[in-house]
């Protein structure tokens, strides 16, 4: 019986032990931010293409490459047509909260390092990375057009 709850107590320290080695890993936490301040956008285009849109929120994340002197995005976009081909998808038109007075969209290589705080990026994607100015307004809505001239949005949420 004894021998039996030492090894129940060495189990659950060993647990323990790699459970809160996990949390201290600041590169996992950075992913989990991404992760959680991302939303994806299907986009039906016809009956076998669809767009794909994911926009990852920058701010929240707490990185030394996440300056904080403005609102930050990164929007990445392929189309899958259903032929096993994906097509550049242009979007266009951006807008932070309804403005696009000083936006910047800058595309971004597959090596930048803006895309390694994003779990999800990969090869096939185009990336780009809009910057607004810092506002302290709590719900953060970003919009573009797509290739078919319709408007779609989403909303984010800071976190204070």
């Amino acid at each position: 019986m004894i021998m039996r709850y030492i090894s129940m107590v060495l189990i659950l320290f060993l647990l323990s032990g790699c459970a809160s080695k996990l949390s201290e890993n600041e590169s996992e936490k950075t992913l989990d931010y991404g992760m959680a301040n991302s939303k994806k956008i299907e986009i039906q285009n016809s009956k076998t293409s669809k767009t794909f849109v994911l926009i990852t929120y920058l701010n929240p994340i707490h990185h030394d490459l996440v300056t904080q002197e403005s609102e930050k995005f990164v929007v990445g976009t392929y189309k899958a047509t259903g032929d096993g081909a994906f097509d550049r998808v242009t979007l266009s038109k951006f807008k932070v909260n309804g403005s696009d007075e000083n936006l910047t969209v800058t595309p971004l290589n597959q090596d930048a390092p803006l895309l390694k705080l994003i779990s999800t990026s990969n090869a096939w994607t185009n990336y780009v990375l809009i910057q607004a100015p810092k506002t302290e307004e709590i719900k953060m809505e970003i919009s573009f057009e797509n290739d078919q001239s319709q408007r779609v949005s989403t909303t984010f949420r800071k976190d204070f």
